[in-house]
């Protein structure tokens, strides 16, 4: 009587438990989709920078974009997703970080928004914030108190959380 019952309740856990691995797999696979699809958007915007481009993929999968004077980097595990705009399609920040010969300049942020499953690039802004989240339209992001040519840039202490939201391709601060 108790095999009968445990063997039961334990086909009724392994019903449970598998019943979203489907849902699971598909939204991953929709991830990885509009990763590629996004991806591809950054890549295209910095080689619409650049003459005569070399793209090269590390085994991180870190993209390199540039020529001899300058270059870009991509890392995927950079991107931020979430919701820019007023509408639920999923949309992403990408931080582009440009090197002229080996020293980084201001970080382009590519504010990529998605309508009825086409993406597009809305605006590139060149800024140093770090974002931290994009949920329902706020971006919060890390900002350093001090400009690059301040010795105060690097200073870990000296950044403040912000909020923004994007409109019109600015950045509006959120109080």
């Amino acid at each position: 009587m108790r095999l009968s019952i445990f063997l039961i309740i334990g086909s009724f856990m392994l019903i449970g438990c598998s019943g979203n691995s489907g849902s699971v797999r598909k939204a991953e696979k929709e991830m990885k989709i509009f990763r590629a699809q996004v991806i591809s958007i950054a890549e295209k915007y910095v080689t619409d920078q650049l003459q005569d481009t070399a793209k090269i993929t590390d085994a991180n999968g870190i993209i390199k974009i540039g020529n001899d004077q300058k270059r870009f980097i991509i890392d995927p595990a950079n991107i931020i997703t979430g919701f820019i705009d007023a509408d639920k399609s999923t949309d992403a920040i990408i931080p582009v970080f440009p090197f002229e010969g080996q020293y980084e300049v201001t970080t382009q942020h590519l504010f990529i928004t998605g309508k009825n499953g086409k993406y597009m690039l809305e605006v590139a802004l060149e800024t140093d914030m770090k974002v931290i989240s994009v949920r329902d339209g706020i971006i919060t992001a890390d900002v350093p108190e001090h400009s690059r040519n301040n010795p105060l840039f690097n200073c870990s202490s000296c950044w403040e959380v912000v909020r923004y939201r994007l409109i019109n391709g600015e950045l509006v601060k959120v109080e």
